[in-house]
């Protein structure tokens, strides 16, 4: 079973499986196991433009920075990209807003306390809590969504504009 983590051991795995039905007979070629990545200390190391704090023009991205999931990590990575051309460029680096699901990241990573510090996935509730009551999520959702994507496109004209 592809991405499977788990502190069984191999032999417990086994007799798990073998209760799945259709798996009785089943040869399994590897067990999974649990493993821990490692990540840098961001709030010590970087700005919330993934930019080193000792060592200007040095950007970081992804799983190493604490930022958690295939998405979050993409986007940071396209970050760190065009915040390094923007840095060879002698351009200001982009600082997304924080209520855009990546600023939010990035600012989580780069302001958390270190004593409480683990990584962190994508999710709205690292997102400003809106000044409203909502009927349900979707609505909420929605919202925040909305919200979003206005401030992000105010902020990339206003960078394209100076």
């Amino acid at each position: 079973m592809v991405g499977f983590q788990t502190n069984l051991t191999f032999s417990e795995q086994k007799r798990v499986f073998r209760m799945i039905p259709g798996l009785e007979n089943a040869e399994f070629i590897r067990y999974g196991q649990m493993h821990r990545n490692t990540y840098i200390a961001s709030p010590l190391l970087l700005h919330p433009t993934l930019e080193s704090k000792k060592r200007p023009g040095l950007f970081f991205a992804g799983q190493i920075t604490g930022i958690e999931g295939y998405m979050g990590n993409i986007a940071s990575g396209l970050l760190a990209g065009i915040n390094t051309a923007r840095w060879i460029k002698k351009q200001p680096l982009l600082e997304l807003p924080g209520t855009t699901v990546l600023g939010a990241l990035c600012q989580y990573i780069t302001q958390a306390d270190m004593k409480d510090f683990q990584p962190m996935k994508a999710n709205f509730g690292i997102l400003p809590e809106p000044m409203r009551i909502f009927t349900g999520k979707k609505e909420k959702a929605t919202f925040l969504v909305e919200r979003s994507l206005a401030d992000l496109s105010q902020y990339l004209r206003q960078v394209n504009h100076s």
